[in-house]
C-alpha cells in the first residue's frame, strides 16, 4: 500500500444516523480541493462544516485532500501544512499540482501514484460511496471509484468555465493568438471534463441553481444530476447578531484606523484578479472621504494591496489568512459587505453577512441574483457598471437600519440556510447516488480519459 501523509484520531464506530427522512450512511470518503487552515474561501468553508456535520451525525469519514507542497516553488509551502485535525477523522493527503487553467490554485497531481492512493484507500476503509468537489483532476478520482464499484458525488462549487473564458492573469498563456486559443480550449476541455466524469459512473451535487445550469450547459445528462441544489449553508451559532458590543467596538475600530464617522465596506475571500477587487477599491477612491474599505483575506493580489494599507487610501488589507471567528467578527463591524465578483455559484460570505444581519452590495450576476433579494437584504448593481455600483453605495450611505433593512430582518432572510438543513439535503442526494452499470466499459474509458487528460495537462497545457 502506498504511503500517505494521514492524521487521525480516534475512530468513530460505524453505524447509521438520521435526519429527518435522510438516512446517512455509514462511512464516507470525502475529498476536497480546498483545506488549508484560516482560507476564506468558500469550498473549504461548506466541505469543513459537511464533514463536522456528517461525524456529528455517526458517520465515519475519511478525508483526502492534495498537500498544498510544491516544492521548489516561490511562494508555496515547502512543508505540509498544519491541518486541523477532527476528532474520528482520518485525513491522508496527496501529491500536488498547478491547475492547468487557474494556474495559481493547486490540486490533486494528476497521477498513476495518486491514483493507486486512491484506490488503496478505498479499498481499506470501504466507504459506501465517495463525495469529491469538482476540480481539474477528478478523473482520478472518477477512475478509483469506477474501479472500485464505489458511487461518486462530484460538488459542483466554482464556474471554471468562466475562469477559463476570461484567462487573462490566471494562466501562463496571455495575451495574442496563444492566449485567445488557450482560453478557447480551456473553455472546451472543462466542459468535457464535466461529461467525462458522469460518464466514469459520478452523480453531480450541484450547490445552486447556477451549477445546474454550467452542468446542463456542458451536456451532462440530466439522469447524471441531482435534481436537489446544496444551497445557501451558513454557521448561525458562529455568525450572529450578538456578538460582544466591546469586541465589535475594537474589530471596527481597528478596520477604520479609529475614524469616528466612517462607513465600513467589507469585502472577505480570496483576494485574487477574478473577484474583480480592483472594481471595489476603484468605486472606494471616487465614494466620500468617510468610506473605508477592509478586504480581509488573502491571495495573489494581496501583497499589492497590502503595500497600499493605510488610512490615505482608505484600505485596510493585510493580506494574511484569517480565523472563522475574526470573519465573522469583520461582518459584524460592517456597514455592508461589497462583492464586484460576477462568478460567484452561490456567493457563500453574502449567507454569513446577512446572517450577521449586515446588507450587501453585490453584481447582478450568478449566485448574487439567485439568493440575493434587491431592496430587501441586498442592493444589486450591474456588473462592471461604475455608475450603478456608485447610485447603490449613495443609497446605502443615506439608508437607515430599520425595517427589512434591520439586522434582525436581515438575519431572518437566511434562516434556510443552516448547516443542518444543507446536511439533509447532502444526505438526501447520497441516498440517490448509485453505482454504475456497464462498469467494464466504463472501467476502459475513465482510464483512456485519465490518460488523454494526463497528456493535455502535461504536454498541452503545462
Amino acid at each position: 500500500m502506498p504511503s500517505s501523509n494521514a492524521q487521525s484520531s480516534s475512530a468513530t464506530p460505524k453505524q447509521e444516523g438520521t435526519v429527518g427522512s435522510a438516512s446517512a450512511p455509514g462511512a464516507v470518503l470525502i475529498y476536497s480541493h480546498s483545506w488549508i487552515p484560516g482560507q476564506v474561501d468558500g469550498v473549504a468553508v461548506r466541505m469543513m462544516a459537511h464533514v463536522q456535520a456528517l461525524v456529528e451525525r455517526g458517520v465515519k469519514v475519511t478525508l483526502v485532500t492534495p498537500d498544498f507542497v510544491m516544492k521548489g516553488v516561490d511562494g508555496m509551502h515547502q512543508e505540509p501544512p498544519k491541518f486541523k485535525a477532527i476528532e474520528g477523522v482520518e485525513h491522508v493527503t496527496l501529491k500536488s499540482d498547478f491547475t492547468p487553467v487557474y494556474r495559481k490554485n493547486l490540486c490533486m497531481q494528476l497521477s498513476f501514484e495518486n491514483l493507486w492512493t486512491l484506490v488503496a484507500l478505498i479499498h481499506r476503509t470501504k466507504p459506501d460511496l465517495v463525495h469529491g468537489t469538482q476540480e481539474a483532476s477528478m478523473q482520478v478520482l472518477a477512475t478509483a471509484c469506477i474501479y472500485c464499484d464505489v458511487p461518486l458525488v462530484v460538488s459542483l462549487h466554482t464556474d471554471v468555465a468562466q475562469i477559463a473564458s476570461r484567462d487573462s492573469g490566471f494562466s501562463a498563456f496571455i495575451g495574442g493568438s496563444i492566449g485567445r486559443f488557450y482560453s478557447w480550449a480551456s473553455v472546451r476541455m472543462t466542459y468535457w471534463g464535466y461529461r467525462n466524469w458522469a460518464f466514469a459512473g459520478a452523480y453531480y451535487f450541484p450547490v445552486s441553481e447556477q451549477s445546474q445550469a454550467i452542468l446542463n450547459n456542458a451536456g451532462v445528462h440530466r439522469e447524471r444530476i441531482a435534481p436537489q441544489v446544496w444551497g445557501p449553508m451558513v454557521d448561525r451559532k458562529l455568525f450572529r447578531i450578538d456578538m460582544p458590543a466591546e469586541e465589535v467596538a475594537a474589530t471596527r475600530k481597528r478596520l477604520t484606523f479609529g475614524v469616528e464617522n466612517a462607513f465600513l465596506l467589507v469585502y472577505v475571500g480570496r483576494v485574487t484578479a477574478e473577484k474583480d477587487i480592483q472594481f471595489l477599491i476603484d468605486a472606494v477612491g471616487r465614494a466620500p472621504k468617510r468610506v473605508i474599505i477592509a478586504v480581509i483575506g488573502a491571495g495573489s493580489m494581496a501583497a499589492e494591496l497590502a503595500a497600499q494599507h493605510g488610512l490615505e487610501n482608505r484600505l485596510y488589507c493585510t493580506g494574511l489568512f484569517v480565523g472563522r471567528e475574526e470573519v465573522a467578527m469583520a461582518l459584524r463591524a460592517a456597514d455592508v459587505h461589497v462583492s464586484a465578483s460576477t462568478m460567484e455559484t452561490v456567493g457563500f460570505t453574502a449567507m454569513e453577512a446577512l446572517s450577521c444581519g449586515t446588507p450587501m452590495i453585490a453584481a447582478n450576476a450568478q449566485g448574487f441574483a439567485i439568493h440575493l433579494t434587491h431592496g430587501t437584504n441586498a442592493r444589486l448593481y450591474t456588473p462592471h457598471d461604475t455608475a450603478s455600483f456608485d447610485r447603490e453605495l449613495a443609497f446605502m450611505l443615506t439608508n437607515k437600519p430599520e425595517g427589512c433593512w434591520s439586522r434582525e430582518e436581515l438575519r431572518r432572510t437566511m434562516e434556510c440556510a443552516s448547516v443542518d438543513k444543507c446536511t439533509e439535503v447532502a444526505l438526501n442526494v447520497y441516498a440517490a447516488a448509485k453505482r454504475s452499470d456497464m462498469r467494464v466499459a466504463r472501467i476502459f474509458f475513465a482510464f483512456c480519459f485519465m490518460v488523454l487528460n494526463w497528456f493535455f495537462t502535461g504536454f498541452i497545457f503545462k
